[in-house]
């Protein structure tokens, strides 16, 4: 199980990820793993599935998953 620290280190790397998708998704034309709202919704689920414990960073992530959400229904490029 990982600690508080480790947990809550992680969920921030992740907010910073979605911060930058959210800004430049829009002018992505490659397509990769990190660029796929897909693959940060299934780390938030990793980790919080190793932590139940605390309601803040629950609340966090479930934040997180709604921002990703609104990410998934947007064009990842401005190309036509």
């Amino acid at each position: 199980m990982r600690s508080f620290c480790e947990l809550e280190r992680d969920l921030s790397h992740i907010r910073a990820a979605i911060t930058l998708l959210e800004q430049t998704r829009a002018h992505l034309s490659i397509r990769g793993p990190a660029n796929d709202p897909a693959y940060w919704q299934a780390r938030i689920r990793q980790l919080m599935s190793e932590w139940r414990c605390d309601r803040i960073l629950e609340r966090q992530a479930a934040n997180l998953m709604g921002r990703l959400e609104r990410l998934a229904t947007l064009p990842s490029s401005g190309k036509p």
